[in-house]
């Protein structure tokens, strides 16, 4: 009997510690080549995991209609300047892999972020053009490679970092890009957050890295190099 339950015991203590192991990883920014701010005079749009499976979900963990909505008002102003100023923007969706990961995901969250989910595209009701679409599997959307090098092409050096969720996602994809050297900027108005209070501790701890929190609105101007450059509040 002993030898049964110190097997189970053991056995679940293991699930535990695999599972708080893949959401440490999950939610870990790379570190990555330091960039050269001289050499990268131009600015870039990131919309980060802006799929109808976070924007139109309803019940448990999702973001209020009235919410979405503003969100989406904002970042279609800015999209609609980098277009206008030839600035890439750049699409970052979710897509979970590993099977566990993906169990987790079915169990916890409705499937939401899962291969087979009908949901992963970009909100249909961002408008204009999307310059590149890069799918990761992890918070970071550095974690993908493809981004490193589409950001290296594009002489980007300033990134507006947009879409959700605040504390995951956005948090972590802006320590990689500092970890990187850019010059990034987010607000609240272009990002989501299912927990308001951890929201602003986690703005606090990104400005003091040196994000910038621009109190982004929808009147947006070109910068110095024909990029997005967003006027405060």
């Amino acid at each position: 009997m002993w030898p049964v339950i110190i097997l189970v015991a053991v056995l679940l203590m293991a699930v535990v510690a695999y599972t708080i192991y893949g959401h440490r990883r999950h939610l870990t920014p790379s570190q990555g080549k330091k960039i050269n701010l001289a050499e990268r005079p131009n600015s870039a749009l990131l919309i980060i995991d802006l799929q109808e499976d976070f924007t139109t979900a309803t019940g448990k963990n999702a973001y209020p209609p009235e919410m979405v909505d503003k969100l989406i008002t904002a970042i279609n102003g800015l999209v609609k300047t980098a277009n206008a100023n030839g600035s890439p923007v750049i699409s970052i969706r979710q897509t979970f892999r590993g099977w566990y990961i993906k169990f987790l995901v079915s169990l916890l969250n409705e499937g939401r972020g899962n291969p087979k989910s009908g949901g992963l595209d970009l909100d249909m009701r961002i408008h204009g053009d999307i310059d590149h679409d890069i799918v990761k599997s992890r918070a970071d959307g550095f974690s993908e490679p493809e981004l490193d090098r589409v950001l290296d092409r594009q002489k980007v050096g300033k990134l507006i970092i947009v879409g959700l969720d605040g504390d995951y996602c956005v948090k972590t994809t802006i320590q990689a890009a500092l970890n990187r050297g850019y010059e990034v900027s987010f607000s609240d108005a272009t990002t989501l957050a299912l927990n308001p209070d951890s929201w602003q501790k986690t703005k606090a701890s990104l400005t003091a890295r040196g994000a910038f929190d621009q109190g982004l609105t929808m009147t947006t101007t070109p910068d110095d190099h024909g990029g997005v450059k967003a006027q405060s509040n």
